[in-house]
């Protein structure tokens, strides 16, 4: 869909055109051409196991791993998006419909999938758990644990008691 020779002509790929309103807040219509579905015809027709790839970019992750069982390489490319408790995320999500701390959890995905050779890293996290579920919390900090297990640093500015209470070395800021 970002690619000229594979998106919608009509929407350039956006899955909706935009009409502007003078004084008023903008109109988003889904594209007539595509359906909303972003790709042209013939790469629609295209499938895998009966999805097509708007299909696989509408699956969540969780739905996405379960789908790609048998293809390892695929499978183990977007576990660690599990790992770090974004199961729930839609493959095609935009980047910029995730909060911050869903953002801080993709970089981190990212940096599991490249594996263990990579050497000691400081991690910086700014308030991780906003936003947070309990049981979220409890996979960020599984998650967090392994980090540390791997010889590097991780460094959390946080006011939740939950990851606190489970730190190191403490370092309070503030009256």
């Amino acid at each position: 869909f970002n690619v000229d020779a594979g998106r919608c002509d009509t929407c350039k790929g956006e899955g909706e055109q935009v009409v502007e309103m003078q004084f008023l807040a903008d109109v988003h219509l889904t594209c007539e051409s595509c359906g909303g579905k972003r790709f042209k015809e013939e790469v629609l027709e295209v499938q895998y196991n009966g999805k097509s790839i708007f299909d696989l970019l509408e699956m969540s992750v969780d739905e996405a791993i379960e789908f790609f069982a048998d293809e390892k390489q695929i499978k183990n490319a977007i576990q660690p998006l599990s790992d770090v408790g974004l199961g729930y995320v839609k493959l095609g999500q935009s980047s910029d419909t995730l909060s911050g701390g869903e953002a801080q959890r993709v970089k981190l995905a990212s940096f599991l999938g490249k594996g263990k050779g990579i050497g000691h890293v400081l991690f910086i996290f700014d308030e991780p758990t906003t936003g947070l579920h309990f049981e979220d919390i409890r996979i960020l900090l599984e998650v967090l644990y392994r980090l540390v297990e791997n010889g590097n640093t991780v460094l959390v500015i946080e006011h939740n008691m939950d990851i606190i209470k489970v730190a190191d070395h403490i370092i309070d800021l503030g009256p």
